[in-house]
């Protein structure tokens, strides 16, 4: 059962943090793109684009939102390994449960809060865009969720490592 629950929760998270890698690899390519528009406007028409800037940075803003669970699923986020190396083995398996339980924690705050923070981005609009700001806050509530999503999987994955017996545990 817990097998068929890793295994579902893996292919959840695989299938989600590859479409968001994807969807962040579209948006840099379009935020540089406007980027390169705006210095053409600016330097080469002398007409300056107001709206570039402030969609340029909500695209970074969701490029990061997007890639962070891939992030922390591939576990590319940066980590000093120094300390957990030299534990023991069972010691630095409880580590890193309590760090995937305090990730869970963390980001499960964070997915109440920023859904306060959505609900009142439709009352504001972008300053330069006719566009109510909570479509680009939708991104938060997405990373915490996901990220969330993926502390389970690792949890999943962690939590028989305790249980098995010595010889499973070195190999």
């Amino acid at each position: 059962m817990l097998a068929w629950l890793q295994g579902g929760l893996g292919k959840l998270n695989f299938a989600i943090s590859h479409v968001a890698k994807n969807i962040a690899g579209v948006l840099l390519a379009l935020m540089l793109v406007m980027i390169i528009a705006q210095v053409v406007f600016r330097y080469g028409l002398n007409n300056s684009l107001g709206w570039t800037e402030e969609l340029a940075k909500f695209f970074m803003v969701w490029i990061a939102c997007l890639v962070a669970p891939w992030a922390y699923r591939e576990n590319l986020n940066v980590s000093i390994d120094m300390f957990a190396d030299a534990l023991p083995k069972v010691l630095y398996q409880l580590s890193n449960i309590v760090i995937s339980l305090l990730v869970l924690l963390v980001s499960g705050i964070f997915l109440m809060e920023s859904l306060d923070f959505v609900q009142g981005g439709w009352q504001i609009y972008a300053s330069s865009l006719p566009v109510k700001l909570a479509y680009f806050y939708l991104c938060t509530p997405f990373a915490f969720g996901s990220i969330g999503l993926v502390a389970c999987e690792k949890l999943l994955e962690q939590i028989p490592c305790l249980f098995n017996s010595p010889s499973q545990r070195e190999s």
